[in-house]
C-alpha cells in the first residue's frame, strides 16, 4: 500500500506536506506508471513553501482525514514545489489559462497517466465559499467524469496540448521594433500610478523590470515624467508596509494600491532586482534614502539568506504561528513599551496611531517620510534596532533553504553590483562566494543543477539557471577584473547555445537532457524575474564585444528578429526585451589600462558613480590574461599612467586621463 513518500525529500515545501495523511507522491515516473496501470486520474497540487495560500488548502484539506481518504481512494497523488520546478509549473499555469481561469498557487490540476492535463483550479475551500465549490466536491466529480467519459477527458487533453503547442509556434507578426518601443513607452505610462507608483490599482506586483526600463529611457531623454513614475515606485515601496524597515527586505506583493499591507512572505528574487534598481536610481539621483534602502536589502541577504557556505537561501514563509504577517506587524502598546517617550518622534515618521492601520495592528510606514535629515534618520535606525532586538524573541517565519541557481544568479549580480556602486567589499565578497558555492557544489560532470538543499542537487538546470549565472559572471568580471569570471561566464554561454537552442529561433526552456516534460516551450515575456531569452541579448552582446567573436553578433541579431515577432501588444512583459535591444545599439567597452594597479583600481571605483547599463568595464593591466587571449587588445597599450579606451567595432577612442571628461564623452 502506498504511503506519503514526501519524507524522503529535501525541498522544504514539500517536506511541510510529509505528515499529511494524503498518499504523496513526488513527481516521479513511478506515480505515472501507477496511474496508467491503475487507471486512475492524477491531482497535482503545485505550491511553494512561503506560499500564504497553499498553508490555507493545506491545513483545510490535505491535513483532513476525510479528504485524504477520498484522494486516496480515487487519485494518485503529486505535490510539487514550483522553485523546485518552474518549468513544470509554466507548462501546467498556462493550462489552466487556456481553460479560461485565473492562474496562482496553490495550483491544482487534474492529468492522466500521460501527463497531460485536462481540469484545473487553483486554492479550493474545504466548504463552498467565495464563489468556489467545495473541493471535496470538486474531487468526487473529477473522479466520476474520469471514470464515465473518457472520451471527453481526451478530447479536453488534446485541445489543451494542441493549444500549449500554438503558444510557441504562432503565426509570426511584422513588428516594427523602434514603434514598438514608443508604443510601449506609451502603454506603460499610461498604466501607471502616478500618485503611489506601480501600474494602476490593486494587488500590487514590484515588476522592477518595468522601472529598469523606464530609467534606462529617463537616462537618454531626461523626460520628468519617466523620473516622476519611478520616483513615485520607488519612494513608495521604500515606504510602505511591504518593505521591512526593521530588519530590510520586500515582501512578494501589496494587497493594497498603497504598498502598505503585503502579503508578507520575502522571496529572493524580487529583492535581488530591488537591490539591484535601487543603486541605479542612487547614481542616477545622488539621493541619500536609496543607498540606504540598498544597504539594507543588501545586509538582509548577507545576514539572513546566506548560507556558512557561501550560497543564498530562496524564501521566507508569510505565516509564524499559524499567523499570516504575526512576526511582523506591532500593537501600539508593544511599541510604547518599547520605545517609551521615543514614541512621539517614532510615530511622526512611521504614521502610528493608537488604533492602527490594519486589522487593529500596525504596519510600519514612513510615507513622505523617506527622505528626512542625517540627524533625524540616525535616531529612527537607533530606534528600529530596538525594534529588531524585540523581534527576535518572537517565532520567525520558516526559512525556504533552498538554494536556486537562477535566483542565486540574479543576487550575485545585484550585491556584486552594490558592492562597487557602494563600495563595500563585504557585499562583493559575498557574490564571489555564492558564485563559489554555485560553482563548486552544484555542477556535477558539467551539468549545473537547479536546486541544493540539505546538500544535495535535484533537478537539471533549466535556461534561467545558465542565464542568470551567466550575466552574473559577467559582472563579477567587470567588478572584479579576475579572469576566471570571464572564462566562466564564456563556457555558460557555449553550453547555452549547444543544448538549449532551437533552430527556428529562441531558446529553450529545458535542455535536451530533460525528459519529463510533456514539450519543450520557449518562453518570450517576463513573469517574477527577466525573461531569459531577453537577457541572453545581453549576454551575446557583451561577449561579442569582449571577444570580437562575430558569431555572437549573430546569435543576438537572429533572436531579436525571433522576439521581434512574438511579441505582438504585450507591452509589460516585453520590457527586458525592449531594453536589452536598446543597449546593444549604444553597447561599448571601456578599457582601463595601465601598469599601476593601485591607480587602476581608483579609477575602476570612479567609473561606478555613474549610470552606464550599456557600457561593459575592463581592467587591463602587464599581467592580464585579455591582451593575450583577444586580438582586439594588442593595440592597447600599457603605460605607466592608467588611461582609459572606449572601444566599438573594433576600434577605440584616443584615450582619456579624466573621468569627468569620459562621461561627457559617453
Amino acid at each position: 500500500m502506498t504511503k506519503n513518500l514526501l519524507n524522503k525529500e529535501t525541498s522544504p515545501y514539500l517536506l511541510q506536506h510529509k505528515n499529511n495523511p494524503v498518499n504523496w507522491f513526488p513527481w516521479s515516473e513511478e506515480a505515472f506508471e501507477k496511474a496508467q496501470n491503475e487507471n486512475k486520474p492524477i491531482l497535482l497540487s503545485v505550491g511553494y513553501a512561503a506560499c500564504h495560500w497553499c498553508h490555507v488548502m493545506a491545513h483545510e484539506s490535505f491535513e483532513d482525514e476525510e479528504t485524504a481518504k477520498l484522494m486516496n481512494k480515487e487519485f494518485i497523488n503529486i505535490k510539487l514545489d514550483r522553485e523546485e520546478r518552474p518549468d513544470l509549473d509554466n507548462i501546467y499555469q498556462n493550462s489552466l489559462a487556456l481553460l479560461g481561469q485565473q492562474g496562482g498557487w496553490p495550483l491544482t490540476m487534474f492529468l492522466s497517466g500521460n501527463k497531460k492535463p485536462f481540469w484545473g483550479g487553483t486554492y479550493f475551500p474545504k466548504e463552498p465559499k467565495y464563489g468556489m465549490p467545495a473541493f471535496k466536491d470538486v474531487l468526487v466529480s473529477i473522479a466520476k467524469s474520469y471514470a464515465s467519459d473518457q472520451e471527453a477527458i481526451t478530447k479536453n487533453q488534446t485541445l489543451i496540448f494542441e493549444a500549449l503547442n500554438r503558444l510557441d509556434n504562432s503565426n509570426p507578426i511584422d513588428t516594427n521594433i523602434e514603434k514598438f518601443v514608443a508604443n510601449a513607452e506609451k502603454h506603460i505610462m499610461d498604466n501607471c500610478d502616478l500618485r503611489y507608483g506601480g501600474l494602476k490599482g490593486a494587488p500590487k506586483f514590484p515588476q522592477l523590470f518595468i522601472y529598469d526600463f523606464l530609467l534606462n529611457l529617463y537616462v537618454k531623454d531626461h523626460d520628468e515624467k519617466k523620473l516622476n513614475i519611478i520616483t513615485s515606485t520607488l519612494d513608495n515601496i521604500c515606504s510602505g508596509g511591504i518593505f521591512d524597515h526593521v530588519a530590510g527586505g520586500i515582501s512578494r506583493y501589496s494587497v493594497d494600491e498603497l504598498w502598505l499591507v503585503p502579503h508578507f512572505e520575502k522571496m529572493l528574487y524580487d529583492n535581488a532586482q530591488l537591490l539591484l534598481l535601487l543603486n541605479k536610481f542612487y547614481i542616477v539621483t545622488h539621493q541619500s534614502a536609496y543607498k540606504q534602502k540598498a544597504e539594507q536589502i543588501a545586509d538582509w541577504i548577507v545576514n539572513e539568506m546566506q548560507d556558512e557556505d557561501g550560497g543564498y537561501y530562496a524564501a521566507l514563509d508569510a505565516d509564524s504561528e499559524g499567523v499570516e504577517g504575526k512576526f511582523y506587524i506591532w500593537s501600539y502598546i508593544e511599541l510604547k513599551n518599547i520605545l517609551k517617550d521615543d514614541l512621539k518622534f517614532f510615530s511622526s515618521i512611521f504614521n502610528v496611531t493608537e488604533s492602527g492601520n490594519w486589522e487593529g495592528n500596525i504596519v510600519l510606514s514612513r510615507y513622505e517620510h523617506l527622505h528626512i535629515n542625517e540627524e533625524d534618520e540616525i535616531k529612527v535606525q537607533v530606534l528600529l534596532d530596538k525594534l529588531a532586538q524585540y523581534r527576535k524573541k518572537r517565532v520567525r517565519p520558516q526559512l525556504d533553504n533552498k538554494i536556486l541557481a537562477d535566483w542565486n544568479g540574479l543576487t550575485i549580480e545585484a550585491m556584486a553590483y552594490t558592492g562597487k556602486v557602494l563600495n563595500n567589499d563585504k557585499y562583493l565578497k559575498s557574490a564571489e562566494s555564492a558564485f563559489k558555492f554555485i560553482s563548486g557544489k552544484m555542477f556535477v560532470r558539467n551539468k549545473l543543477y537547479h536546486s541544493n538543499c540539505m546538500g544535495i542537487n535535484k533537478h537539471l538546470g533549466m535556461l534561467d539557471d545558465y542565464v542568470h549565472l551567466t550575466k552574473a559572471a559577467l559582472m563579477l568580471y567587470e567588478t572584479t577584473s579576475k579572469y576566471y569570471y570571464l572564462e566562466q561566464s564564456i563556457l555558460l554561454t557555449k553550453y547555452i547555445v549547444d543544448y538549449f537552442f532551437n533552430k527556428d529561433g529562441g531558446f529553450y526552456t529545458n535542455s535536451d537532457d530533460q525528459k519529463d516534460v510533456i514539450l519543450k516551450n520557449i518562453q518570450y515575456f517576463d513573469n517574477v524575474m527577466p525573461n531569459s531569452n531577453a537577457v541572453l541579448l545581453s549576454i551575446f552582446s557583451k561577449i561579442s564585444l569582449i571577444t570580437s567573436d562575430k558569431e555572437y553578433v549573430q546569435l543576438y541579431e537572429d533572436l531579436i528578429n525571433k522576439i521581434s515577432k512574438k511579441i505582438s501588444n504585450q507591452y509589460l512583459g516585453s520590457t527586458s526585451f525592449l531594453k536589452n535591444f536598446s543597449l546593444i545599439k549604444t553597447a561599448k567597452l571601456l578599457i582601463i589600462a595601465g601598469k599601476d594597479k593601485e591607480k587602476n583600481k581608483i579609477i575602476h571605483n570612479k567609473i561606478y558613480e555613474y549610470y552606464l547599463d550599456d557600457v561593459i568595464i575592463i581592467l587591463v593591466d602587464n599581467e592580464s590574461k585579455l591582451d593575450k587571449q583577444f586580438k582586439f587588445y594588442k593595440n592597447i597599450d600599457i603605460k605607466d599612467q592608467t588611461l582609459i579606451y572606449v572601444c566599438k567595432d573594433n576600434t577605440c577612442s584616443l584615450p582619456f586621463t579624466n573621468v569627468k571628461l569620459l562621461k561627457n564623452y559617453l
